[in-house]
């Protein structure tokens, strides 16, 4: 079962995914995500922010069409792997929920690659009560 539920996270991912990424970014600063951790390097600009259920990370700085190979690591689950491409604008976005079964909460660890730049983000997660 566990490997079912992860293949549905990544799934609920890559639907995150669709759509125009300004239209995200517009609803991540609507409604007030903060920002949970930010690494400049150079041109290079990365950021996490979150409202606690649902993180939005990001990059800006590349060149147009740049190769990024994103690692993720979260607790127990094999970690998540990506090359995402830089938009026109040099900028790309990914959202990740971070949920996983008999875990109360975690660390996330993000390393970003590509050849203008080398960017690692962290932040702490805690699983969503409904009681």
């Amino acid at each position: 079962m566990r490997p079912m539920l992860r293949i549905g996270l990544l799934a609920a991912a890559a639907i995150a995914l669709t759509g125009p990424a300004a239209a995200w970014d517009e609803i991540v600063s609507q409604r007030g995500w903060q920002q949970v951790d930010y690494e400049e390097n150079g041109a290079c600009r990365a950021e996490v922010k979150g409202n606690g259920q649902f993180y939005r990370i990001a990059q800006a700085g590349l060149r147009p069409g740049e190769v990024v190979h994103l690692y993720l690591a979260n607790q127990d689950i094999r970690p998540i792997e990506y090359d995402l491409v830089a938009d026109d604008d040099g900028a790309w976005r990914y959202f990740y929920v971070p949920f996983l079964w008999n875990w109360d909460g975690g660390t996330v660890f993000v390393e970003l690659q590509s050849a203008s730049c080398t960017q690692r983000l962290t932040f702490d997660w805690t699983r969503r009560r409904l009681y």
